[in-house]
């Protein structure tokens, strides 16, 4: 019960529902959103009442890269070690090619780009704890594929489909990257897909339901604190699972890094992998 956790994207869909049933297992829970803290108040409050924990808030709009730095930066001020950081914070693809306020394609930053970044800010503070990254994926990464010299979507054909399922390719790749370099970067790492739910996400771009948000929450919660998930894992829907070929190539993996640390800013991305290949 003296753990931290921190959940981005947790005002909403499946975080709201992981929000609630982290509230009584964790010493201090940061939960994170883009809206202001006035606007989530009756959540925070739900938050408060369900559980032990103490509730800190959080805001930031990952449209912007800046705002994830000052984000690590507000959870450092609350905490010098983090248990476990779940990334969640997930957008649709939007109808149209969009790019961020920094020139990323908005799917890409604000699924992965914006974990990536989050993730090495707090790898001090996870290593204190022996801490657990998982980053929330989806099943949709297997059918995705990636041109790693297009990652902005500048040359192939958009779709928001295409855009969501490209950015969680990256996210599980990601995780199995770091996984095989965590001596001196972080203690573990997995990805998910927390199954076919029924958020707002879900039906802007594939217009189908799916299970209640709490069946999506079960999943993250489990691969957040269970004793048997293993750095590396990628779960479907509860159960390890094979993630795509795609994924699972070294070469992909160490080509992505790259491309990836080429999008960031200087001061992030050139950290972000040198982390990866500590030890």
């Amino acid at each position: 019960m003296d753990r931290t956790i921190v959940l981005t994207g947790a005002t909403s869909g499946i975080g709201a529902a992981a929000a609630l049933l982290l509230a009584d297992r964790a010493g201090r829970l940061v939960v994170h959103g883009p809206q202001p803290a006035a606007e989530v108040a009756d959540l925070l409050a739900r938050l408060r009442k369900a559980g032990r924990s103490e509730v800190h808030y959080v805001r930031a709009d990952f449209g912007e890269l800046a705002a994830v730095g000052e984000l690590a930066t507000s959870i450092g001020r609350l905490t010098d070690r983090v248990d476990v950081l779940v990334n969640n914070a997930g957008r649709p693809g939007p109808p149209r090619r969009r790019l961020s306020h920094d020139g990323n394609e908005v799917t890409l930053q604000t699924n992965y780009l914006a974990a990536v970044v989050l993730t090495e800010r707090l790898a001090p503070s996870l290593r204190a704890a022996g801490g657990r990254v998982v980053h929330v994926a989806s099943a949709t990464h297997a059918s995705a594929t990636l041109e790693l010299d297009d990652l902005n979507l500048d040359r192939h054909p958009y779709s928001p489909t295409i855009a969501y399922s490209r950015s969680k390719l990256a996210m599980v790749a990601h995780a199995l990257w770091l996984a095989g370099r965590s001596a001196g970067a972080i203690p573990g790492i997995v990805s998910i897909s927390p199954g076919v739910i029924s958020t707002s996400l879900l039906h802007a771009m594939y217009g189908i339901g799916g299970a209640p948000v709490q069946h999506g929450a079960r999943n993250v919660v489990q691969a957040a604190l269970a004793g048997d998930v293993v750095s590396g894992q990628y779960l479907d829907d509860g159960r390890v699972t094979l993630p795509s070929a795609t994924a699972r190539d070294a070469r992909f993996q160490r080509e992505l890094a790259e491309r990836t640390r080429n999008l960031l800013d200087p001061s992030e991305g050139d950290t972000t992998v040198r982390s990866g290949h500590a030890g």
